[in-house]
């Protein structure tokens, strides 16, 4: 069997990432075989209000492989399982129901994480020469901020959790703990291209959702720093990780390559709309 023949699966967790879907949604369409989106905004418990929701159903999908999922309701979900944010780990679950049983392997990248044929291809074949693989972890290449040149740098071994997991019918799978499903390894190939902390709003957003413990002075003043440099149109920017467990990581010039199919200076852009500058 060739790893083009393997039948994969795309979850993702969306909420107001337009930019991202306009890149990436034609990708996952044209490598995989199902594609589940949960949509929902865990802060303001309400819908995508960017577009996206609209992009997605505007989508041509002659193959039917698009599953989006609106009426996600974290007070009807009882059995859930993972770390982090309750509402991450009950989106999985509840996503977890759509997935088609004859699928081989489940992908569950952020959209805001980019990666290749070629990682799709390399993955596969990892699972059909060892069937007692369950999951792969790929490392990142650090994560960018503020714009497609600068990047926090973790060093070459930088990996959060498997994103890459094989499937099983029925199961409920959990946000952020696929290694604990059973035979992990971690791929070194290639990496992950993670634009975590680019869109002035978008950053606070994550901020007031995962760092509850920090104070307000400390997330304002991050982000008017970030501020700051998008009004002086800045290329390079010093600024440290907003993380709570990584504020000593400062960022590094990054001028290396993208994916192909990703018009980084578009979705950049898009991130960091003029707008977001006057308001």
């Amino acid at each position: 069997m060739d790893a083009k023949n393997l039948k994969l699966c795309h979850f993702n967790l969306c909420c107001n990432e337009l930019p991202f879907l306009k890149q990436k949604l034609s990708f996952l369409y044209n490598n995989f075989s199902q594609i589940i989106m949960v949509d929902y905004d865990i802060l303001n418990k309400c819908n995508s209000k960017d577009g996206s929701i609209e992009y997605i159903k505007k989508y041509p999908d002659p193959e039917n492989k698009i599953t989006l999922l609106t009426d996600f309701d974290p007070d009807k979900i009882t059995e859930y399982y993972g770390l982090s944010v309750v509402e991450k780990q009950k989106m999985f679950a509840y996503g977890s129901k759509y997935i088609k049983d004859d699928i081989d392997i489940l992908w569950a990248t952020d959209l805001d994480e980019f990666f290749t044929e070629s990682t799709i291809e390399k993955i596969g074949n990892l699972y059909l020469n060892d069937q007692s693989l369950i999951s792969v972890d790929q490392r990142h290449i650090g994560e960018f901020v503020y714009n497609q040149y600068n990047l926090f740098d973790f060093g070459q071994k930088f990996y959060i959790k498997p994103r890459i997991t094989r499937h099983f019918k029925g199961k409920i799978y959990g946000h952020c703990n696929f290694d604990t499903y059973g035979k992990t390894i971690k791929f070194t190939d290639e990496y992950l291209y993670h634009f975590s902390f680019i869109g002035h709003d978008r950053c606070l957003h994550k901020l007031i959702l995962y760092n509850k413990n920090n104070c307000k002075h400390q997330q304002d003043e991050w982000c008017e720093k970030y501020l700051n440099h998008l009004k002086r149109c800045e290329k390079y920017i010093d600024i440290n990780h907003p993380g709570a467990g990584a504020k000593k990581i400062k960022t590094i010039k990054y001028n290396g390559t993208f994916p192909d199919y990703i018009n980084v200076e578009e979705m950049v852009s898009e991130l960091n709309n003029i707008l977001t500058i006057n308001n």
